[in-house]
């Protein structure tokens, strides 16, 4: 199976196997498995962003929090934690559709506040050795580097987004030529006068945000086709990269390859400066997570919010407007 998840499966096995210890008196040594199995699982988080991973890494973190607290006869303080933990670490990916990149910004640090209050109080009340310090570390560790990170995304987009994009409602869509992820190109000329287009722009195959976006919209393809819209992705990976993310999201729709991010850019969606340690790095800056929807046309009818980088294009706003002009 060219795309199994298999970082995402071993951390399964060892959070499995970490739960086998509570047969035996090594209960520190299963933690440590199962904390190895939710370190394993992070690995690949970022590129499939699945069901099976989210599980993967709540799982995983739930049992080290149980090997710790074991026997279970008050308040699982480290089981609390450790879901505290993933949940600050994960639960923006897992709740995208809600939170989108820059919503409910307190989550991260107001989750992250609680979890390190549930684990003093735990300390206090008894659970006071070198494990309960040491195990949940690396949780902590990475609960608070990705907090930290979603606080300055969100800062950067929306400085650069105040003022909107280039490209308003009842204004032409500027032409493109592009490869998709086959090498053919697709042109906005091409669907001139048959078919609506709904233009998705993404920061790349690294931002676990993005693929949430494309597989929201996947599952909305067949709604789509029937309201006679085109769905195109926009991105600045090469076609190769491209090829790869749209056989493991399974997209049944187009990604476009903006190397250079020249579409990007006269879409007015486009950072030419963004600090972000967890992103990849393109010469030209980075795009911002947008989306138009254009008529048969070629006139922009709806464009996602610039307050609400990401936002989705909601099937209930837009389908009235295709109604209209259908």
């Amino acid at each position: 199976m060219k795309h199994f998840p298999k970082y995402t499966v071993s951390g399964l096995v060892l959070a499995f196997g970490g739960l086998a210890f509570l047969l035996t008196e090594w209960l520190w040594a299963g933690a440590l498995l199962a904390l190895t199995g939710y370190l394993v699982a992070m690995k690949e988080f970022s590129k499939f962003t699945s069901p099976l991973q989210f599980f993967t890494q709540f799982f995983s973190a739930a049992t080290v929090g149980v090997l710790l607290d074991w026997p279970l006869t008050g308040v699982p303080y480290l089981v609390l934690v450790m879901l505290l933990s993933a949940l600050v670490t994960f639960g923006r990916i897992v709740f995208f559709r809600f939170f989108g990149y820059t919503n409910y910004a307190w989550f991260e640090p107001a989750t992250f506040i609680i979890a390190l209050g549930v684990h003093l109080a735990g300390i206090f009340m008894g659970h006071g050795d070198w494990k309960a310090w040491v195990i949940p570390a690396p949780a902590f560790f990475f609960a608070a580097v990705i907090g930290w990170g979603i606080l300055k995304d969100k800062k950067q987009l929306l400085g650069v987004t105040l003022k909107g994009y280039k490209i308003a409602i009842g204004g032409e869509a500027p032409a493109f030529s592009l490869p998709d992820q086959n090498g053919e190109l697709v042109q906005l000329s091409d669907f001139k006068g048959s078919r609506h287009l709904l233009l998705i722009f993404v920061r790349g195959d690294w931002c676990p945000g993005c693929h949430m976006m494309l597989r929201t919209y996947q599952k909305e393809a067949e709604r789509f086709r029937s309201k006679n819209i085109f769905v195109l992705s926009v991105g600045p990976d090469p076609v190769g990269v491209n090829k790869e993310m749209v056989e493991r999201l399974g997209l049944d729709f187009k990604v476009l390859a903006d190397e250079g991010q020249k579409t990007a850019m006269i879409y007015g969606v486009q950072m030419q400066e963004y600090d972000n340690d967890f992103a990849e790095k393109y010469d030209e800056g980075i795009p911002l997570p947008a989306s138009f929807l254009v008529d048969k046309q070629g006139v922009v009818r709806y464009v996602s919010r610039p307050d609400r980088v990401g936002e989705f294009l909601n099937p209930s706003l837009i389908f009235p407007i295709i109604e209209k002009l259908n």
